[in-house]
């Protein structure tokens, strides 16, 4: 008879052979007192590279349970749910193709669980730069970079402001299936660099009242690729996003006004209005990192505008 893993890793890549290596070196790696408490998949969403060969190359070197998953129909999300519904364990532990793991990953997961019993849980992630920053950046775009810090200290959440993201969070494989999965229409594909499919589960996570652990001692790195830090590329990403953003706002909403979220829409307007003024003083004091930030705020609420008039 098969025991059953404790964790199943679902590790979704797209196009992204040479940093995937990188994440599976890692992974092979994982330092756990039973190699049979956790199970590897691979899910490719339809790449067009090496991507297959790669993960051979590491099934063949290492003893671990690696398990490579074609997934045709594009998307993060399709490619998640499809980990979903092939995984065994008991958790699901997901991450990137992009991610620097250290080799404790999986053992502090697994040492959380087993103290907390949790139905979520998350670790930190920190964005490394191989590169300088881009002028304009700063600590305003941490999330869209995906950079997550709570702090030293482990705490339960239990309201909207704590949230995590796919690069480094586990939650029970049950629970998981109970809120139906990953939102298809929310989550980034080849062409559309959105996101939001894991703002849908947190929050269905909060409101059900389940048991959310953050925790910082299973800290992910972030590998950038070149083209994040680009200026076209942010710009697009935080347009792109306003898409989810509409969603996510629709699928939560308490107050309606002809059948889309109120609070689009009006928090839209004070968003406008505060940058606007913002972007206004920057522009006189010359402050070219600040209005640029500024300017990319006004164009996603005229985009949320634009999206809530079109429902």
């Amino acid at each position: 008879m098969l025991i059953k893993p404790i964790i199943s890793v679902i590790l979704c890549t797209y196009n992204n052979q040479d940093s995937l290596r990188e994440t599976l070196k890692q992974l092979v790696k994982q330092e756990v007192k039973d190699a049979g408490d956790f199970e590897i998949l691979i899910i490719d969403n339809n790449s067009s590279d090496e991507t297959e060969a790669t993960v051979a190359e590491y099934k063949r070197s290492c003893d671990l349970n690696i398990r490579y998953i074609f997934e045709k129909k594009q998307g993060l999300s399709n490619a998640r749910n499809r980990g979903v519904s092939e995984s065994k364990g008991t958790y699901l532990l997901f991450t990137d193709d992009d991610a620097d793991l250290p080799t404790f990953w999986v053992s502090k997961y697994l040492e959380m669980i087993n103290k907390k019993q949790p139905d979520c849980l998350y670790s930190r992630i920190n964005v490394l730069w191989d590169q300088p920053q881009p002028w304009w950046f700063d600590n305003r775009y941490n999330t869209l970079f995906v950079h997550l810090d709570y702090g030293e200290k482990e705490f339960w959440v239990d309201d909207f402001e704590y949230e995590f993201f796919g690069k480094n969070f586990c939650c029970k494989k049950s629970v998981l299936k109970d809120q139906g999965g990953f939102d298809a229409n929310l989550g980034r594909s080849a062409s559309v660099l959105a996101a939001g499919e894991e703002t849908a589960i947190f929050r269905g996570l909060v409101e059900r009242q389940k048991k959310i652990l953050y925790f910082p001692g299973a800290e992910v790195g972030h590998r950038l690729k070149d083209v994040e830090y680009s200026l076209e590329y942010t710009e697009r990403k935080i347009l792109d996003g306003a898409n989810s953003t509409y969603l996510v706002h629709k699928k939560f909403a308490n107050r309606r006004l002809f059948d889309r979220p109120l609070y689009t829409v009006k928090n839209a307007f004070l968003q406008l209005a505060v940058n606007f003024t913002r972007f206004i003083r920057a522009a006189i004091i010359v402050d070219p990192k600040d209005r640029f930030y500024h300017y990319l705020q006004i164009r996603l609420q005229l985009k949320l505008l634009l999206l809530w008039v079109k429902n």
